[in-house]
């Protein structure tokens, strides 16, 4: 049975409920908010729903207990309200529910993969993988994944091909410190500073558009949640299905001594191994920066520890 559940049900989380059921992915949804009533509104809408739906799984609200067999807990935790104008503004309010979530999930017994999708996505994984106590392969979060998309698109248009023609990672630090690999990039398995299709590429207006996705989406809506929860709902098919699938997620990364978003294989058992391809020295260096902030935000999310510590006694 494919039990998932989903911790906060803000505009991704409700969307992310809503496609799993609509497209048959789960069998069991356990969903959990500190809301009641917006809880019980998403479970009482998706029952209305599944008359129509070619599978009825089961769909159970605020029952932490439930979550003993899940084999995803996918966090959508924190106010994305707060990103808007700053990206990481959302930290201490994202530490703070990790800190309310966390023993709950532990004492349930869960013993799963963890998909983070709260930002700054590295740094809250991190912290996840810290006060769940789970193995580091089983906790990731959704990282660049998106930020990788939105390169394939802009490269895709330039070059007047589909984006599943285009290959390559964005590194680093979703909405931060990213780090462009245009090593990595590949267009018809041609390199960048190759002609593609008549087409000679800049890579520094690529990088332009792709930031534009997220800045004309932000700027309409105040929020991404579309593509995250497709993007998620393709990571959840990988870890199910044992699809080993390559994705540029946040993972503990030994090179780095923490959590960075980085290419790796994605299977049942979570992160497999992880895809060390040669990036040219700045881009390297890019990475390092990227993993040297997601440590002090960590930092900053263990001091909150300290002080509810401190505060207890």
């Amino acid at each position: 049975m494919r039990t998932i559940g989903i911790i906060g049900l803000g505009h991704v989380g409700r969307l992310l409920a809503n496609e799993l059921v609509a497209t048959a992915a789960v069998d069991k949804l356990v969903l959990i908010d500190q809301d009641d009533d917006l809880v019980l509104a998403v479970q009482t809408d998706l029952l209305d729903a599944l008359p129509a739906m070619r599978t009825q799984p089961q769909i159970i609200i605020q029952d932490y207990a439930a979550l003993a067999t899940a084999q995803v807990l996918v966090v959508a935790v924190g106010d994305s309200a707060l990103t808007k104008d700053d990206p990481m503004a959302e930290l201490t309010v994202a530490g703070r529910a990790v800190m309310q979530i966390a023993p709950r999930v532990k004492e349930s017994g869960f013993h799963g993969l963890v998909v983070n999708l709260t930002d700054p996505n590295e740094a809250v994984t991190a912290f996840l993988q810290q006060q769940l106590q789970l193995p580091t392969k089983q906790v990731l979060g959704i990282g660049t994944v998106l930020d990788t998309a939105r390169l394939y698109r802009a490269i895709a248009h330039a070059a007047h091909v589909a984006p599943a023609n285009v290959s390559g990672f964005v590194y680093g630090q979703h909405a931060g410190r990213q780090a462009f690999a245009w090593s990595t990039v590949r267009v018809n398995g041609q390199a960048l500073d190759e002609s593609i299709n008549g087409h000679h590429l800049d890579e520094s207006q690529l990088k332009i558009q792709a930031d534009l996705s997220s800045w004309y989406t932000l700027k309409g809506l105040g929020y991404n949640n579309s593509a995250v929860a497709a993007w998620t709902c393709r990571l959840i098919s990988a870890l199910l299905n044992d699809e080993q699938l390559v994705l540029p997620v946040a993972i503990y990364q030994p090179q780095y001594s923490g959590y960075v978003s980085f290419p790796a294989v994605l299977g049942r058992q979570g992160v497999g191994n992880l895809i060390l391809l040669k990036l040219y020295p700045v881009e390297e260096m890019a990475v390092r920066t990227a993993a040297t902030a997601i440590s002090g935000q960590l930092a900053a999310l263990n001091e909150l520890v300290k002080e509810g510590t401190t505060d207890d006694n």
